[in-house]
């Protein structure tokens, strides 16, 4: 069977991992105040297991509080890291509360009843509740730009911390006969927990940006609608019997064009997608090329919703041409094998709404 390493070689192991983090953190804040947050905690967990291996064990009273506090400050950055990258203030009330318990209550019951295992004790429950609550927004986070996993996991392996610090407090209470096995036990789940929430950390930004490029391969630059990229990638999930296809295009456009230049005509194209948007819900909007758009939709009469949504979008706007809007409506029906087909039809139906004066037509 393999040997226990003794604490002060944990100890030094976790001192290095976090020392190697801090540098990676500090090296890479140029890319964000985020990073510099990760690198303080980083460098606060280093210097906490520094300081308690220069003065070694028993730690004074007063250096017993600093590096308790300085232990759960580190975890707090982490989360201050989190909420500095989404571009909100770095700390609130909670977090200072949750190190300031953690830095008065294991003194305090040192100092009323010495030390002893129920010391012991009291110190790894208090320092098993910090660890949770730091990382619980993590665990709990509702993040919509594609950094949920990343934040989750960093969460989940920090508060992994808590069951280690629990099982060192119940143990302390049951024997004294494995009191230096369990000091050891924190710094064992250091070599694990420590580098891999760092990792998942790093995976965050990664993450966001990895999400920001598929969006600007699925966007129309000029409206922010899907484009043609994105039906493709969503027609399965689009082609649901019942919903309703319109097909929509701009009447002369191409006169508007001419008459007052291509920068005026972007801005009816951008207003017009800013109509089809407002109140879509769920809707499926894009815009197929030049002044054609498509609007998926949940309606019990495609008629009425093709005309309720030429009237929304072909009102025009204060300080833009006026325009009108054609639009063709075609129901998705069971027997379709492609979007393709729905949309083929949408179209037929939207010329034939040019043919009949530039209205709305509907199968």
């Amino acid at each position: 069977m393999f040997e226990l390493p003794d604490v002060a070689t944990l100890r030094q192991c976790s001192i290095l991992c976090s020392a190697a983090y801090t540098v990676v953190f500090f090296a890479m804040g140029a890319g964000g105040a985020w990073y510099r947050y990760w690198g303080w905690g980083a460098f606060s967990y280093c210097a906490s297991l520094i300081l308690t291996g220069l003065i070694g064990e028993p730690l004074p009273l007063w250096m017993l509080v600093l590096t308790d506090a300085v232990l759960s400050f580190s975890m707090a950055l982490v989360l201050a890291g989190v909420r500095r990258f989404d571009g909100q203030p770095a700390f609130v009330p909670w977090m200072w509360v949750v190190v300031g318990i953690t830095a008065i209550v294991p003194s305090a019951v040192l100092t009323v009843i010495g030390t002893g295992a129920i010391a012991a004790a009291v110190w790894s429950a208090t320092m098993a509740i910090s660890s949770f609550a730091l990382a619980l927004p993590l665990i709990r986070n509702r993040a919509t730009d594609g950094t949920a996993r990343p934040r989750r996991l960093a969460g989940c392996l920090l508060s992994l911390y808590a069951p280690v610090y629990l099982t060192v407090a119940i143990s302390a209470l049951a024997t004294q006969q494995l009191v230096q096995l369990l000091e050891a036990i924190p710094y064992l789940a250091d070599q694990l927990l420590f580098g891999a929430a760092n990792l998942a950390l790093l995976w965050i930004p990664t993450a966001r940006a990895q999400r920001e490029l598929r969006d600007m391969a699925l966007r129309d630059p000029l409206t922010g609608l899907w484009n043609r990229a994105a039906l493709a990638a969503g027609a399965a999930k689009l082609l649901v019997p019942g919903r309703v296809a319109l097909l929509i295009d701009v009447d002369r456009f191409k006169a508007i064009n001419d008459c007052h230049g291509h920068a005026v005509g972007d801005a009816v194209l951008v207003a017009i997608a800013t109509a089809l948007q407002r109140g879509v819900g769920s809707d499926f909007v894009a815009r197929l090329g030049g002044d054609e758009f498509l609007v998926v939709t949940d309606a019990d009469d495609p008629a009425s919703a093709a005309e309720r949504l030429r009237l929304r979008a072909g009102r025009g706007e204060a300080g833009l041409p006026p325009w009108t809007l054609s639009v063709g409506a075609a129901r998705i029906e069971a027997g379709d094998r492609s979007i393709d087909e729905v949309i083929q039809r949408a179209d037929l139906l939207m010329y034939r709404a040019k043919d009949d004066g530039r209205t709305s037509a509907a199968a």
